[in-house]
């Protein structure tokens, strides 16, 4: 086993005892994702050496899975290709370019080779950017792929851009083991005891529904596009500052605005389906 799996397999198992699971009062329980600086952060503190290169290495192999905003471009046979989402999965193939873009330069650097800082993507109008961002403290990277020395009319010619940020990872196991057992029973909220909830999320939410049916703008941002993740943890943020004065982490906000991308990109794939069908 060599130095970067053993380094991966330690560090796969001080991730096992971190908290991947939430609850609430009521008794229900969702799986939880971290940001990306934070899970590198929290494994530099437990000693792995560059904890950013074991993060990418345990994506590129799919023990852990990501998600985040991003834009992806593709230009090939004279087409170009596009997409974009919000809080979407983001795939190992990114990872894997990203991988093995890092292990070019430092193989090109190793070997005493001049590196040209930046890339040309005229074709999808980006001239020049870099080869790769890996910008980990802020949860975001680029890459840029274009074949070296050859002409932009030869049949193998393409180029690829893809960005990602507001980045977060999750176990692939999702804390299976837990999931699998059999739950204790779950005593129904009008017989349960104790203090109230802390947090009022049936309010919060129904403010959300109330604003999406006749808010000024609804729930859509500025530009008409589809509200992110982090735009509906501000919303439900303001909410609670509002009515009490103090507001949830932002680490419980965001999990909230992931779900409700989630479904909100759920319902808008079965609109598609239904119209496809229709037609």
């Amino acid at each position: 086993m060599n130095d970067r799996s053993a380094s991966a397999t330690v560090a796969l198992d001080i991730m096992r005892q971190w908290q991947w699971q939430r609850g609430d009062p009521d008794g229900n329980f969702w799986p939880v994702s971290v940001e990306l600086s934070l899970a590198i952060n929290r494994l530099a503190m437990e000693g792995i050496q560059r904890p950013q290169d074991t993060i990418l290495s345990l994506l590129c192999r799919g023990d852990l899975l990501a998600s985040g905003d991003y834009q992806w471009q593709k230009y090939q046979w004279g087409n170009e290709f596009q997409l974009e989402d919000s809080g979407g999965e983001i795939k190992q193939k990114q990872w894997r370019d990203l991988a093995d873009l890092i292990n070019w330069e430092r193989q090109e650097l190793k070997s005493g080779a001049f590196l040209l800082d930046q890339a040309e993507l005229v074709k999808l109008g980006h001239e020049p950017c870099y080869p790769y961002q890996w910008e980990f403290p802020y949860n975001r990277f680029s890459t840029s792929l274009c074949p070296p020395d050859t002409p932009v009319l030869d049949p193998t010619y393409l180029e690829e851009w893809y960005s990602a940020w507001n980045i977060e990872v999750s176990p692939a196991w999702n804390d299976q083991d837990s999931l699998d057992s059999d739950p204790e029973p779950v005593v129904p909220a009008s017989n349960r005891g104790g203090a109230p909830r802390k947090w009022d999320w049936d309010g919060a939410l129904l403010h959300l529904a109330a604003l999406a049916h006749h808010g000024e703008n609804g729930l859509f941002r500025e530009d008409g596009s589809d509200p992110n993740q982090s735009d509906i943890a501000r919303h439900l943020q303001a909410w609670f500052i509002d009515t009490c004065h103090n507001s949830p982490e932002n680490s419980q906000l965001r999990e909230y605005g992931k779900r409700f991308v989630t479904e909100l990109n759920a319902l808008k794939l079965r609109h598609a389906k239904n119209l496809q069908s229709d037609g």
